[in-house]
């Protein structure tokens, strides 16, 4: 059975970076900090993937299975709806040639999230299927998702940033990253958290952790950046990623069925390919018709919803072409 509490929790995730994408093309900044939801939202998704990993007990692991489920569910529909995007956005960006689109494709930044989060998952399972053979199966697991973490903490503090964004081919240093917040998704599965992470003094708790992880953010001028990497302190990013994942996902049982958000978080993966041509395309429309940004955020909230219309119209034509033809 569908857990829509995920679905909803998913959902949220992908509006707050289509509300990211919508301020930028419209108003030529953010006006909402990226660090105040962006970050929170990006690696709660990682964490939902965790936790949606294994259906139940990891101890008869298919790695076969779960390889050819990643290839199909995240590797090809990145290979085809990035060059799908490559001409368009080389036509309408100035700082875009078609080449580069390509080159980006290939090299996993057409859309880093998705590249990164896919090699993630790969790593992940070999360490599944690896553990699956052990006796201490949860620590082996622990071990291998906390040194890669480490290892990358340890670079960005020894090695200067611009060697390492230069090397950063399919974002791998994001994917090893990742991989402690797939763990910690996991684990949240397996223990059976849930229960725990949805009481309201555990709530509020966690509310207040992140609030404070933000107000030192800010006060200290500090960055949390996923892409390109640029953190501050990988321990603040790993309190404030799982605080905030853990707040979403328990916060949300206590959020009514919503259709849109189920359905948003149902089809997230198409959200997430077309969350910067929808916007760019809606923002060039409504500002050839005279709708352009005067300075009053009630406009961006109409372009938003605009913008969520739009995405959600594209992604049911994309579903019912895939369950017509590919299903």
């Amino acid at each position: 059975m569908r857990d829509t509490k995920i679905d909803i929790a998913k959902g949220l995730c992908m509006v707050s970076i289509f509300l990211l994408h919508t301020e930028i093309y419209y108003t030529g900044e953010e006006i909402v900090p990226y660090a105040y939801h962006v970050d929170n939202s990006l690696l709660a998704f990682v964490f939902v993937s965790g936790y949606l990993f294994v259906k139940q007990s990891y101890d008869n692991f298919n790695l076969q299975r779960k390889v050819i489920s990643i290839l199909k569910g995240i590797t090809l529909p990145y290979f085809i709806f990035t060059s799908a995007i490559a001409f368009p956005k080389a036509l309408v960006r100035d700082d875009t040639t078609l080449l580069e689109a390509f080159k980006a494709v290939i090299t996993g930044h057409a859309s880093w999230f998705l590249a990164a989060l896919m090699l993630a998952e790969m790593l992940f399972a070999l360490i599944i299927f690896i553990a699956s053979k052990r006796k201490n199966s949860i620590f082996f697991i622990f071990v291998c998702c906390s040194l890669p973490y480490l290892l990358v903490a340890c670079c960005y503090h020894f090695i200067h940033n611009d060697l390492l964004h230069d090397i950063n081919i399919w974002c791998w240093q994001n994917a090893l990253i990742m991989l402690f917040f797939l763990f910690a998704g996991l684990t949240c599965k397996q223990r059976q958290l849930i229960p725990r992470l949805q009481q309201p003094k555990v709530l509020f708790i966690l509310a207040l952790v992140i609030l404070a992880v933000k107000w030192m953010v800010t006060h200290e001028n500090m960055t949390l950046t996923m892409e390109p990497i640029n953190v501050s302190s990988f321990t603040l990013l790993l309190v404030d990623g799982l605080a905030g994942a853990m707040l979403i996902v328990g916060g949300c049982r206590h959020l009514p069925d919503n259709a849109l958000l189920q359905f948003i978080g149902k089809h997230s993966l198409i959200y997430y390919f077309i969350c910067g041509a929808t916007p760019m395309a809606v923002c060039l429309a409504l500002k050839k018709i005279g709708f352009s940004y005067t300075g009053h955020y009630w406009q961006v909230i109409v372009t938003f919803i605009l913008v969520l219309l739009a995405a959600t119209i594209i992604t049911y034509g994309i579903t019912k072409i895939k369950g017509k033809y590919l299903d």
